[in-house]
């Protein structure tokens, strides 16, 4: 399986840093439920549904990520 890199995800929804940090933990809340999804599909072998729910997981993760560096971002320009 290989898992291709995510787009670029809007992180403008989001404006303070709370609302990054919200928006992230939401995108990991459902990487966390894909990755349990796809260990219960691999347990009933179904591995094509389980690369299916790796990916969501893989592009939920970088998802938040991007709200992180969003945020980092932010907090450095009010820093200065």
């Amino acid at each position: 399986m290989t898992l291709n890199p995510a787009t670029s995800h809007d992180t403008s929804t989001a404006i303070t840093p709370q609302q990054h940090h919200a928006q992230a933990a939401e995108h990991l809340e459902v990487a966390v439920k894909a990755h349990k999804e796809a260990a219960k599909l691999i347990a009933a072998n179904d591995h094509k549904g389980s690369e299916a729910q790796a990916k969501i997981a893989h592009d939920h993760t970088a998802k938040a990520k991007e709200h992180m560096l969003a945020c980092a971002k932010k907090s450095v320009a009010v820093s200065h």
